[in-house]
């Protein structure tokens, strides 16, 4: 870096401008021949220009990070502020339920959980049969669907049936087994062996016990206890309620693939045959309900039972192969039974 000026400032003032200004001269008279002097020197004022431009900004920057730390802090405050009022309403709305559920503990020695439902559904024309959690087994007729938990609770065992089902339910004094129906029939049982008939489509809603004791509830009422070959009806329509005795055998029959009537009219055979063989029926000619049926079917086929029928009765069966339909699937097979 060349120096120019190097005359110093003598004690005189005057003899010191002087030389400054003499110096100043010689600097100007160099810049004037030299291009690459003139070049340095507008590099010095160019830094020279961009530091005061930075100081500038970084005192303008100063002002603004401080203002939006300010900002925060007060933003912060108020938070702060917010959450303890709502912390402290929280405390005092959740101390009743917090209080609850410590008695709740204590009394039951666990608390409450969510039920995860399982749903199982028969099909029609089949039988299923499954295990329930607290190991009862349960025969699933067809067109029926059973909703239980997949873990009862230390308090109930509770299931809820629309179809036909026989349970029999694992003895556990304790715990009581319900199996309610859309109608609000409950059928309560401790341990032991029943079935239940609760399908939509049917005028009534029947419980039958094949073993032990069980309880009938309509909704929160006991109606009453029945015994063993005993079956209480409730009539949907009218709402009434009866108990009659009846044959054990024909009333749980379908959980082995059998079907047995006694003395059974038309209309209660063609509606089990319907249910059982997965068919709809069309009936023509003079329907009449003078003739009574009676019969056990446990490996025939739909053609062998009415081939049988036929010769107790003035009727003539054919039975409709299921018809293709446009989204490609089958209609359910069709039995046309003429009367007469």
């Amino acid at each position: 870096m060349r120096i120019y000026g190097n005359k110093r400032r003598s004690n005189s003032g005057l003899s010191g401008w002087k030389a400054v200004i003499g110096g100043r001269k010689d600097f100007e008279r160099e810049c004037a021949q030299s291009e690459e002097l003139r070049k340095e020197l507008d590099d010095y004022r160019f830094i020279y220009q961009q530091s005061a431009l930075l100081s500038e900004q970084s005192q303008f920057r100063t002002r603004q990070n401080w203002d939006a730390l300010e900002k925060r802090i007060r933003w912060e405050q108020w938070l702060s502020k917010v959450w303890k009022v709502v912390r402290n309403a929280a405390a005092i709305l959740l101390l009743p339920l917090l209080v609850s559920l410590f008695f709740l503990w204590e009394e039951k020695g666990k608390l409450p959980h969510i039920a995860e439902w399982v749903e199982v559904t028969s099909v029609r024309g089949t039988v299923s049969k499954l295990i329930l959690p607290d190991s009862t087994m349960v025969w699933l007729n067809s067109s029926s669907t059973l909703r239980y938990p997949r873990e009862f609770s230390t308090v109930e065992r509770k299931v809820a049936l629309t179809g036909e089902a026989y349970f029999k339910v694992k003895a556990d004094k304790e715990h009581r087994f319900d199996v309610s129906t859309p109608d609000g029939m409950t059928v309560s049982a401790y341990g032991t062996e029943f079935n239940v008939s609760a399908y939509d489509t049917d005028s009534v809603t029947e419980a039958t016990l094949a073993q032990g004791h069980v309880e009938i509830w309509m909704r929160d009422t006991a109606l009453t206890e029945l015994k063993v070959g005993e079956q209480a009806i409730l009539h949907k329509a009218k709402n009434t309620f009866n108990i009659i005795s009846c044959d054990l055998a024909e009333e749980t029959a379908w959980r082995e693939g059998k079907l047995i009537f006694r003395r059974a009219s038309l209309d209660e055979i063609l509606h089990k045959l319907s249910r059982h063989f997965n068919v709809d029926f069309v009936v023509t000619g003079q329907h009449t309900d003078h003739y009574e049926f009676s019969a056990t079917f446990v490996n025939e086929n739909l053609t062998e039972i009415f081939s049988i029928l036929e010769r107790t009765a003035p009727m003539h069966f054919k039975i409709m192969e299921p018809e293709k339909q446009d989204d490609y699937t089958y209609r359910r097979r069709k039995v046309i039974l003429k009367l007469g």
